[in-house]
């Protein structure tokens, strides 16, 4: 058989394999969110769950009750739940498959008020009862703050919240005991798979706030207790507002800095959890949209972005909103989806696909990535590609590798290029 023929076979069996493949990853058309098929979701909160807006879905494919999960909505009385709310957030994203995060267990603020008037033996059996509750009604839920705001908002009575943080255990010998037992509760309760996240604002302007939170986050990480970072990401985490005082911009290197530097440092997935661009005006929140939203979502740490609501009216801070009253949006929507679909897709791997028996010099074979001008694939001895043995660039989607040393285990990932970008490689699967 000539070089040429067996290059022909190969290119129709990649063909044949791509086509089945396209026909089953297709999303459905009425389906059209800005990340669909990215490597990382982009999300929106909904304040109340009965409110769910109707074109939700055009727009995200992730879904966080604003309010609907903290536990003065939940539990207003106490051994009285009003579910209804989490409920319907709950259902709808198992309903449309998309990833589902709780907001959250453990806080300050939006706290019952009948948690502080217990003693603390009592506050801490209720406590226990409130995050065994949660975890064991929502098993399929993909992630949960379970500590929200730790460093500016703890439960310690101070400013307002509630008091409750000494029947966790308080600071103990850790520092941050009562955080330690949150989450170790939450684990328990909790069914496997559950990603278990800490959630905090005001971290990566500074680079002192920013060493604390890792301290925290490794005080968890050596437990066993952490699988992710949220990082709020609200405007006024940046810079102030148009019109407000005091006036304040943080240099965006700072910021990227301290953001690269959480992700190096932990080694654990972030997710920007609150994001919002606060501005009347349209051509400012335009402006600052470009900013800061391409430095969360180009950084290679960052896995998910979920933005703090999109309706005129029921956004957080009132400027924030994407979509006005009548349906039509503002420009930094427009600009949005102009940018992710310029975005390149992460390529999704078809063949080898960790199956036994394939030969040790497989044919590499992905779907191709839109925008997409080559790609870049590696091969590695270890699935965080330490140990690179292969590094090639192709414009084909298929790659014939030379043959592998016998006996050992390898893994591949391929991510798409073009002459302005270079997208996520896709995750790493055996050969």
């Amino acid at each position: 058989m000539t070089i040429r023929s067996l290059h022909f076979r190969e290119q129709c069996l990649a063909v044949s394999v791509i086509l089945v493949i396209t026909v089953l990853l297709v999303p459905s058309e009425s389906f059209s969110q800005l990340a669909i098929g990215r490597s990382k979701f982009l999300g929106n909160a909904v304040t109340w769950g009965y409110s769910i807006p109707s074109n939700f879905l055009t727009y995200w494919n992730q879904v966080t009750p604003g309010n609907d999960g903290k536990w003065g909505s939940a539990e207003g009385n106490q051994g009285v739940y009003n579910w209804s709310g989490l409920d319907a957030l709950y259902n709808f994203a198992l309903t449309n498959d998309i990833p589902f995060k709780d907001h959250n267990l453990i806080w300050g603020q939006q706290q019952p008020g009948w948690i502080s008037l217990l003693d603390s033996a009592t506050q801490r059996a209720a406590i226990k009862a409130w995050i065994d509750t949660v975890g064991h009604r929502y098993p399929q839920m993909d992630f949960i703050d379970v500590v929200n705001e730790p460093l500016h908002a703890p439960p310690d009575g101070r400013n307002g919240t509630a008091n409750y943080i000494r029947a966790l255990g308080g600071s103990g010998a850790t520092g941050w005991d009562w955080v330690v037992t949150a989450f170790t509760w939450a684990r328990q309760a909790c069914a496997p798979g559950v990603k278990l996240l800490i959630n905090e604002y005001n971290v990566l302007q500074d680079n002192g706030v920013t060493n604390t939170y890792i301290a925290l986050i490794d005080t968890l990480k050596v437990r066993g207790l952490i699988d992710g970072i949220g990082i709020q990401g609200h405007y006024f985490e940046f810079k102030s507002g148009q019109g407000l005082t005091p006036v304040y911009s943080y240099p965006v290197s700072t910021l990227k800095y301290n953001l690269d530097r959480l992700a190096s440092a932990t080694g654990l997935p972030i997710y920007i959890s609150e994001f919002d661009i606060n501005e009347p005006d349209d051509s400012t929140q335009l402006a600052n949209y470009k900013i800061y939203f391409p430095l969360f979502w180009e950084s290679p740490g960052v896995k998910g972005m979920t933005l703090w609501g999109y309706n005129e009216g029921d956004t957080w801070k009132v400027n924030a909103y994407l979509e006005r009253r009548d349906g039509s949006e503002r420009p930094a929507l427009q600009w949005l989806r102009t940018y992710l679909s310029r975005y390149l897709l992460q390529p999704v791997v078809v063949s080898p696909v960790g199956t036994t028996g394939e030969p040790r010099n497989p044919l590499m074979i992905w779907h191709p990535s839109v925008a997409a001008s080559s790609y870049r694939l590696q091969v590695a001895t270890d699935d965080i590609f330490r140990y690179v043995v292969m590094d090639s660039t192709v414009t084909d989607t298929l790659l014939r590798v030379a043959p592998l040393d016998a006996n050992t285990k390898y893994y591949w990932h391929v991510c798409a290029m073009n002459a302005s970008d270079t997208g996520d490689f896709s995750a790493p699967v055996s050969i």
